[in-house]
């Protein structure tokens, strides 16, 4: 197992949301895995629909979890679908299949809109428009938020009830509040792709993708959250194909020149395997991020982009001099902690900075220049 799950418990949690600060893939499942080791018996939900992938490492060995949350190798966690998201029946019944879960580890809100065959066919004309995954999520949500009659509901499956429990989640995680629990909320894609504040409409994905549309999701008041984590890349990506625009656009030959790696390490979409587009990164989008918000700390993945004499690294006194500048300039930046550094592609590949410390106040308008590596 990944040695990610056998760390001690570092920090007294309640309620945790982990979003994306940029256009996806920025690692929120590595950081949510990452959250769940430092809990004894954390109740972790997934937001959003099968449109997304959230990696986990198990070794050696990468797993892609499309229903799930990250946290499904933690022997002790509860893992729950909020009335907010879209589910694939086949994909999640699959996926707890293949982690051996007992029925009581998983639970799923009556709630819960169900994703048809139909819904999938109804998007194809999408992957080339705005480079859907035609997962059948955004054609699911239409058909409940128009009160449909053909639209199916958790409660309506027929399956579900023989591997999952139906609860309604948000009363189970208000107990588990109450009771001093913990809870963390895994937010799905990026800030950037947000149907409501995203800034390049229609290239957006079917929901809010805030903190307090994940709350609203899930059934919480945003003073349930006592902690929201924004996560970032080095490198930000968005998917290949017509996803819109990306400022500051390179090539991955270029980040492998950065770098000083051996090899061109390109990366490619977990659910539909598109290479991804890959750019400097973009520090006002950033702030912007953080002014809708509000994280109290950040998780910056890919130090070892910037360098790659950082992977692997487990140990803040060794990462090299470009990636103490960069995470001091976001510090500066957003005037928020930097909590996580990840050193490469696997959970263990990530260095918790223990002794966080507010940056000195800067306003948000103020932009480092050289955080932007062109």
């Amino acid at each position: 197992m990944d040695d990610a799950w056998e760390s001690e418990r570092l920090v007294e949690m309640s309620c945790t949301i982990v979003i994306g600060g940029q256009y996806g893939s920025e690692g929120k499942g590595k950081v949510t895995a990452l959250l769940a080791s430092t809990c004894s018996e954390p109740s972790v939900v997934r937001c959003g629909g099968p449109n997304s992938g959230h990696s986990v490492w198990n070794e050696d060995r990468q797993i892609i979890l499309r229903q799930l949350p990250t946290a499904a190798l933690h022997p002790a966690s509860t893992l729950l679908i909020g009335a907010g998201c879209a589910l694939d029946e086949e994909l999640l019944i699959q996926e707890i299949v293949d982690f051996g879960l007992p029925q009581n580890r998983v639970v799923v809100d009556p709630r819960a809109v169900l994703i048809e065959p139909l819904d999938r066919d109804g998007e194809m004309s999408d992957v080339t428009r705005i480079a859907s995954t035609a997962s059948g999520t955004n054609h699911a949500w239409i058909k409940r938020m128009r009160r449909r009659p053909d639209a199916k509901l958790a409660f309506h499956s027929t399956r579900l009830p023989a591997v999952v429990r139906i609860e309604t989640v948000a009363r189970l995680l208000h107990q588990r509040l109450e009771h001093g629990g913990d809870v963390i909320i895994e937010g799905t894609q990026g800030f950037g792709l947000s149907l409501l504040h995203g800034e390049a409409y229609p290239f957006a994905t079917a929901r809010d993708t805030s903190a307090s549309g994940f709350c609203s999701e899930v059934g919480l008041s945003p003073r349930h959250v006592d902690h929201i984590v924004m996560v970032l890349r080095t490198f930000p990506i968005r998917v290949g194909g017509n996803s819109g625009p990306l400022p500051n656009e390179i090539d991955w030959a270029e980040v492998k020149k950065i770098a000083g790696a051996p090899i061109e390490e390109p990366e490619f979409t977990s659910v539909t395997h598109r290479m991804r587009r890959v750019a400097h990164f973009d520090c006002s989008a950033v702030q912007r991020a953080s002014q809708y918000n509000r994280p109290t700390s950040l998780a910056l993945m890919g130090v070892d982009r910037l360098d790659h004499l950082n992977r692997g690294v487990l140990d803040p006194r060794d990462l090299t001099h470009a990636a103490i500048e960069f995470i001091s300039e976001l510090e500066c930046a957003t005037d928020t902690p930097v909590e996580w550094v990840g050193t490469g592609f696997r959970t263990a590949d990530a260095i918790r900075m223990k002794h966080i410390t507010s940056p000195s106040k800067r306003s948000l308008d103020q932009i480092c220049p050289s955080i932007l590596l062109a």
